[in-house]
C-alpha cells in the first residue's frame, strides 16, 4: 500500500504550506517529514522543514537540514541567507556572518541578505562595516523601513543625531506605524534636547506597542525632561506596572516624585508591586535606600532584613544595613554586617571604603586603615578610600596626613577669562544664571546627593546644546589645564601622579542652594579634580565671621569631634572658580538670605574619557 505522503508528492507539498499559512505548524512538520522519508536528499522540502524548526528553536536540527540542502542546490543564495539567520539566532555572530557573506557574494542584489548582514555586524559592534551593508540594501531597495531604521540608528549611536534624524524621518513618511522608527526617532530627538518632539513620538510608539516596556520608560525619560513633571510620573507609573519586579524604574519613579515634592507617589509603588507579587528583595534593597537617603532608617530596618532573609549571601544588601546600624551607633551589629559583604564580594572596593567609615566611626581608626588599604589595592585612586584614609591620619596623627591634605597648595581660586561679547564678567554671569535657572525646575534636591535646601540640574551640564554653558566649560577648560600644568609631578601621590597633559569633564551639574541650604561634607567618589564655580550668590556670603555660604574643608560627615572640623574656608565670589583634589573633604555653611546661591560643579579625569551618559540614567 502506497504512502499517503508518496502517493502524489505534489498535493501534499501544497497541503504543508496550506498547513503553515493557517498556523497549523505541527501538521506540516508532519507532512514534510513525511516527504523527507521518501525524498531524502530534496533541497526544497528540507529547506521548508528547516524554517519551521528554526521558528520553534530547534536550531540545531535546522541548521543541519539548511547544510544539507545547501550541498543539493550550492549557489542558491536564500539558503545561506536561511542558514545565516538560524546561526544568528543561536549567537554564532561571526559564523552567520560567514554564511550572509556567501549569500551576498552568490546574489549582490539580495538585500534582505545585505541587511541581514548589516545587523549581525552590529551584533559583533562592526558598525561601520554594518553601515555600509545597510546603506547597499536601501540603495537597491529605497523603501526598505528595517534596513534605513538600522542606518538611523547606528548615526544616533555614533552621535550623528541630524543625520540619523532624516533616516528615520524617511522611514515614517513611508510607514508613520512603525514602532522601531518612531521608537529611534523619539530617542534621537532626545539627545537633541527637544525633549516635548521626542516625547510625542515616543508616545507614539507606546501606543503601537502598548507592552513595550522601553518606549514607555523613555517617554517617561523625555517628558521629565520636558519638564512635565505629571505626565513623566503617569508614564514612570505605567512603565512600573509592565515589569513591577524592575528596580531600576521603581528608583526612577521615586527619586522624580521627591524631586517634585509628590508625596501621594513617594514610595507608593513598593507596595503596589509587593501586593502582586509578594516580598523582592531587589525592591526592598531598592526601598530601604531611599527611605534611608531620607534619614528613615526605623522603617529602612525592617525591609532590610526582610531582604536579607530572602538573599542571606547578597553583598548589596549586607553593606547597606551595616551603613543603618552605623548610623544608628550600634556599631559592633554594623562590622558584623560589613564583615559579611566584604567576605560575600571581597574585591568590591564600595563594601570595604563603607566598612572603614563605620571603623571609623565606632573610633577603629587603625582598623578602617586596613579596608581602605585594600580598597586601593583593588583601584589606586579610589577617592572615597583616599578620604577615608585622610581621616584615619589625622585621628591617629600620622604625618601622612599633611602630604595628603596641603589645602594652600591643592585648593586653589582662579578668575575665569571673560567669553566674547560681554562687556564685564557680572553680565556674562548674570546671563548664565538665567540659562542656568531654566534647567532647575524641580522643588526638591535629590535624595543621593549631599544638596539640602535646593535643587540640582539632572544629567551633564556640560553636554548641553547651550551657547552660555558652552562658553562656561570653555573658560573653566582653561582654568583647569593651567591648575593640572602647574601641578607638580610625584610619582608615589596619588594626585599628582595622575598628571598628564589630557583631561576630560565627566560629571558636570549646576546647584541651587535656597536660604538655610548647605552641602553636607562629602568627597566625590568619581573624579581626580573638583570645583565650585559661583553665578550668583546672595549678600549674605559677606559676613567674614559666621562665614554664611561659604565652601569649608578638612571636616568629614562623620561628626568625630576634636581635630574633625574645617581647617580652611573660600569665601565665594561671583565669577570665581575653586579647583581642588576630589579626595578632599569639603562641604557649605548654611545661609540666611532671600536670594540664591547658584553655581557650576563637576569633576575632571586625566585622559580622554567619554562621559557615562547612560549610566547618568537621564535620557
Amino acid at each position: 500500500m502506497q504512502d499517503s505522503t508518496t502517493a502524489d508528492p505534489a498535493k501534499t507539498f501544497e497541503q504543508a504550506q496550506a498547513f503553515e499559512r493557517d498556523g497549523r505548524v505541527s501538521e506540516a512538520e508532519g507532512l514534510y517529514r513525511g516527504l523527507l522519508a521518501s525524498y531524502p536528499g530534496q533541497p526544497v522540502l528540507l529547506h521548508r522543514l528547516a524554517l519551521l524548526l528554526k521558528g520553534r528553536g530547534a536550531l540545531t536540527e535546522a541548521e543541519s537540514l539548511l547544510r544539507r540542502a545547501i550541498v543539493g542546490m550550492p549557489r542558491e543564495a536564500v539558503l545561506y541567507n536561511n542558514l545565516g539567520n538560524v546561526l544568528r539566532a543561536g549567537e554564532r555572530f561571526a559564523d552567520a556572518v560567514s554564511v550572509y557573506r556567501k549569500a551576498v557574494d552568490l546574489n549582490p542584489s539580495y538585500a534582505e541578505a545585505l541587511y541581514n548582514l548589516g545587523i549581525c555586524l552590529e551584533d559583533l559592534n562592526q558598525f561601520d562595516e554594518a553601515l555600509v551593508m545597510h546603506r547597499r540594501s536601501v540603495a537597491l531597495k529605497p523603501d526598505y523601513g528595517q534596513a534605513r531604521t538600522r542606518i538611523g540608528v547606528i548615526l544616533r549611536e555614533q552621535g550623528r543625531l541630524e543625520e540619523a534624524l532624516i533616516e528615520l524621518d524617511r522611514v515614517i513618511a513611508d510607514s508613520p506605524q512603525s514602532f522601531e522608527a518612531r521608537y529611534y526617532r523619539g530617542l534621537t530627538l532626545s539627545g537633541l534636547e527637544r525633549f516635548d518632539e521626542a516625547a510625542a513620538d515616543l508616545a507614539e510608539a507606546a501606543t503601537l506597542k502598548p507592552g513595550s516596556f522601553e518606549a514607555v520608560r523613555s517617554l517617561a525619560n523625555n517628558l521629565r525632561g520636558a519638564n512635565r513633571l505629571d505626565e513623566a510620573l503617569s508614564a514612570y507609573w505605567r512603565a512600573m506596572e509592565l515589569q513591577p519586579s524592575n528596580p531600576i524604574v521603581h528608583d526612577e519613579l521615586n527619586r522624580l516624585a521627591w524631586m517634585a515634592n509628590r508625596p501621594d507617589t513617594f514610595l507608593k509603588s513598593f507596595a503596589f508591586a509587593r501586593e502582586r507579587q509578594g516580598d523582592d528583595a531587589n525592591l526592598l534593597f531598592v526601598e530601604a535606600q531611599l527611605r534611608l537617603q531620607r534619614n528613615d532608617p526605623q522603617n529602612a530596618e525592617p525591609l532590610l532584613k526582610r531582604a536579607l532573609a530572602i538573599a542571606p549571601n547578597r553583598a548589596d544588601v549586607s553593606a547597606l544595613y551595616g551603613r543603618l546600624l552605623s548610623r544608628r551607633g550600634r556599631h559592633e551589629e554594623a562590622f558584623e554586617a560589613f564583615d559579611a559583604a566584604v567576605k560575600a564580594e571581597p574585591s568590591t572596593s564600595a563594601y570595604r571604603n563603607e566598612f572603614g567609615y563605620a571603623l571609623l566611626k565606632g573610633k577603629h581608626a587603625k582598623q578602617s586603615l586596613e579596608q581602605f588599604e585594600a580598597a586601593r589595592r583593588v583601584n589606586p585612586f579610589d577617592q572615597l578610600a583616599l578620604g577615608g584614609m585622610c581621616v584615619a591620619y589625622r585621628e591617629l596623627g600620622d604625618s601622612r596626613y599633611h602630604t595628603l591634605v596641603d589645602i594652600p597648595s591643592f585648593a586653589r581660586a582662579f578668575r575665569l577669562k571673560l567669553p566674547a561679547g560681554y562687556a564685564d564678567a557680572a553680565s556674562f554671569n548674570a546671563a548664565l544664571s538665567e540659562e542656568l535657572l531654566k534647567l532647575h525646575t524641580m522643588t526638591s534636591e535629590p535624595l543621593e546627593q549631599t544638596l539640602r535646601g535646593g535643587t540640582q540640574t539632572p544629567g551633564l551640564l556640560f553636554t548641553r546644546k547651550s551657547k552660555l554653558i558652552e562658553q562656561a566649560r570653555e573658560a573653566i577648560a582653561e582654568a583647569v589645564e593651567t591648575y593640572i600644568r602647574e601641578m607638580p609631578f610625584e610619582a608615589q601621590h596619588p594626585l599628582l601622579s595622575r598628571r598628564q597633559d589630557t583631561f576630560s569633564f565627566t560629571h558636570s551639574w549646576s546647584c541651587k542652594l535656597r536660604s538655610s541650604g548647605f552641602h553636607t561634607n562629602h568627597v566625590h567618589s568619581m573624579g581626580w579634580i573638583s570645583s565650585a564655580y559661583y553665578v550668583s550668590l546672595p549678600d549674605a556670603l559677606d559676613d567674614q565671621e559666621q562665614r554664611q555660604g561659604w565652601l569649608k574643608f578638612g571636616e568629614s560627615h562623620m561628626e568625630l569631634g576634636g581635630a574633625d572640623r574645617p581647617e580652611h574656608f573660600v569665601k565665594p565670589v561671583v565669577g570665581q572658580l575653586v579647583l581642588f583634589p576630589s579626595y578632599f573633604w569639603h562641604g557649605t555653611v548654611p545661609f540666611q538670605s532671600s536670594d540664591d546661591r547658584l553655581t557650576v560643579a563637576f569633576d575632571v579625569v586625566p585622559g580622554d574619557v567619554v562621559p557615562d551618559t547612560l549610566a547618568s540614567g537621564q535620557y
